[in-house]
């Protein structure tokens, strides 16, 4: 199972104890991370690592067009290629905090046979965007 894991950490610019506590909590992320998802799909997990570091968070609704995630945009590349068979974070917030945003993500992930998983809510995370999906559909 090849599953990518995509952190995002607020870069706080020139602060060291910010920078330092940042690293600490992607770190646990990470190892929050591998530890569902080893649960989940047994030992035989190949991790990939995607981290950006930015000062702003993801807007919109086009993923191809975001600006200062360079390793989202080469996990996006990965999954086109099929080397990518699930999508791990630790929580929806490390993706955007736009609805439009993470809907569009979550269709795209679909659309290539991925799965996503959350270390919170495990394969839930996909049950609830089902439902956001179907509600869109019936509104649209």
């Amino acid at each position: 199972m090849r599953i990518a894991i995509y952190q995002f950490q607020n870069a706080p610019g020139g602060c060291p104890s910010c920078n330092q506590a940042g690293n600490q909590m992607i770190a646990i992320g990470r190892e929050s991370c591998q530890t569902k998802a080893r649960e989940l799909f047994g030992d035989q997990c190949e991790f990939i690592f995607y981290l950006d570091r930015s000062e702003s968070r993801l807007t919109g609704d086009d993923i191809h067009k975001v600006k200062n995630r360079p390793r989202f945009l080469s996990m996006l590349d990965d999954i086109e290629k099929g080397e990518i068979d699930v999508v791990m974070m630790t929580y929806m917030g490390d993706l955007s905090i736009e609805e439009e945003f993470i809907i569009a993500f979550y269709r795209f992930l679909k659309d290539h046979g991925v799965k996503l998983v959350t270390a919170r809510e495990g394969f839930r995370i996909m049950d609830m965007l089902d439902k956001v999906l179907a509600i869109c559909a019936l509104e649209g």
